[in-house]
């Protein structure tokens, strides 16, 4: 088994509280007996410090057991489970310095109450083992955690790509294009770029670019990407050298995820890149503008969008890192959802949510998304389209979404494309705005009578609408169905009870 020196102190900490309570000895007692200060003995308790052997042998002899006992990495049998956590991968890469947890947080759970610690780690393994959660799974998840704390909104990386901006304000100083960054890589840090149809590469067809280091390092790109796609590569790349960032993954998109350090510096170039394209000051005045509008225009967004040489994608993502530090707007959601023209699956591919109202990671992955997010019906409008020989390139609406279960609504803006480089694929993304008195009174057109208002739900499994009522049913509502049958099981009980009683 292996274990770190972290988890080594942890365990023997463990075991030093227990076996001192199991004697009802307090921390002055042990140390009368063992010689050592209670300080001392505290921070072994702790988990913060491992004695030297001669030490141990102390211990082991003032509480009665063996040095053997000690040192083992065995553990009672109601904290086997923890043993098991300490030595799990997902444990062992769960960044818990980044919500500010410390291992001893952790320690102080296990041994202030063991048998509830216990069982609940229990229930964190099996829960891993029967939903077949991998160690990215909880990497991901701690990283859209990590933005909610911060609002999505990081101003180290907002100052690194203003800095960048000044520094080669001359390369720039005539508009930013692939070549300015190819220059940057290439002349200033020595970093070679080829490109390549990576289409005729069995399994590598979806990846945007391959690092490859070494004495002559080099990144790869692939030729199927358009020009803006390019440019965010290349702006990614300079993003690790420029924040000096070392662990990283070898491919984009993500082939393999091994660490939260890559995941977390992964996301940190790519919002670099993002912020060296769409400026935060110029982007915050043009989307001003914007909301002053007194009624919505899907053109004039476009007309936005194509002032900076990025990606749809790009541009919503940038916003919605913008819009909850300028414009107070915190409660939003994030989705890219992607399909195969002629299929009715829709799978979510990314995903911010700062609300309680709409949870979209909580779906199972049998259900059936709700056909009526605008996204959806951009995506299903993109495929007719192109079933007739278009193909156009941008798709753009908004909705005012109002979740039946919750009443909440929300202000959402969509866009579809076709995807670049997986013929017969498509993509949609929305970012949603819950509609508050602070989006009110910021927003204009949040009341636009031509904005279309459509009520939705999570997936047509937990739907309450009949088929008569939503045309774009296309599973029974068998979750709602079982909900309400236990709702009937438990109301049919208290009358029961009700009658027993009287």
């Amino acid at each position: 088994m292996e274990i770190n020196s972290e988890s080594l102190r942890f365990i023997l900490g463990i075991k030093v509280k227990q076996f001192r309570q199991q004697k009802n000895l307090s921390l002055k007692e042990l140390g009368e007996k063992t010689g050592m200060s209670v300080s001392y003995l505290s921070e072994i308790e702790k988990g913060k410090k491992y004695p030297k052997p001669e030490k141990i042998i102390q211990l082991a002899q003032g509480l009665g057991q063996s040095f053997d006992d000690l040192v083992s990495l065995h553990l009672e049998d109601e904290n086997n489970p923890v043993s098991a956590l300490l030595n799990s991968p997902v444990f062992q890469e769960f960044p818990l310095h980044q919500f500010g947890i410390t291992l001893t947080d952790v320690f102080d759970l296990v041994t202030n109450t063991p048998s509830k610690a216990g069982a609940f780690v229990r229930t964190l393994l099996e829960i891993g083992r029967n939903y077949d959660m991998q160690v990215e799974h909880f990497l991901l998840a701690s990283l859209r955690s990590y933005q909610k704390m911060h609002q999505n909104y990081f101003e180290e990386i907002e100052a690194s790509a203003v800095q960048f901006r000044k520094e080669y304000a001359a390369q720039i100083a005539s508009g930013l294009n692939c070549q300015v960054f190819e220059e940057v890589l290439q002349q200033r840090m020595g970093v070679a770029v080829e490109y390549e149809d990576l289409s005729h590469r069995p399994g590598l067809e979806s990846l945007r670019s391959i690092w490859i280091n070494g004495p002559n390092e080099k990144v790869v790109i692939n030729t199927n990407l358009n020009e803006s796609q390019r440019m965010f590569i290349l702006a990614r790349e300079i993003g690790y050298r420029y924040m000096d960032l070392k662990d990283r993954p070898s491919t984009s998109s993500w082939m393999k995820v091994e660490s939260f350090d890559q995941v977390y510096n992964n996301f940190k170039v790519s919002y670099f890149a993002g912020a060296v394209i769409l400026p935060e000051t110029t982007l915050i005045q043009d989307m001003t503008a914007f909301f002053q509008q007194e009624a919505w225009s899907s053109d004039l967004l476009i007309e936005i969008m194509g002032r900076y040489n990025a990606t749809p994608e790009m541009f919503l993502h940038r916003i919605s890192q913008l819009l909850p530090h300028h414009f107070g707007m915190q409660r939003l959601h994030y989705l890219r959802l992607q399909n195969e023209v002629d299929n009715e699956k829709y799978h979510l591919t990314k995903e911010l949510n700062t609300t309680t109202i709409f949870v979209p990671r909580g779906i199972g992955g049998n259900e059936h998304h709700c056909r009526r997010w605008i996204a959806i019906s951009l995506m299903k409008q993109l495929a007719e389209a192109q079933k007739c020989g278009d193909n156009p390139a941008l798709l753009v609406a908004s909705q005012r979404s109002r979740f039946m279960a919750s009443g909440e609504e929300f202000f959402n803006i969509a866009v579809a494309r076709p995807l670049s480089l997986l013929d017969g694929m498509n993509s949609g993304m929305t970012l949603g705005f819950q509609i508050d008195k602070n989006f009110q009174s910021k927003v204009a057109f949040w009341n636009d009578p031509d904005v279309p208002q459509m009520k939705v739900n999570e997936t047509c499994e937990r739907c309450p609408l009949t088929d008569a009522e939503c045309e774009h049913r296309i599973a029974p509502p068998r979750i709602l169905m079982e909900r309400l049958s236990q709702q009937q099981r438990e109301d049919n009980l208290k009358t029961f009870l009700k009658e027993k009683m009287s």
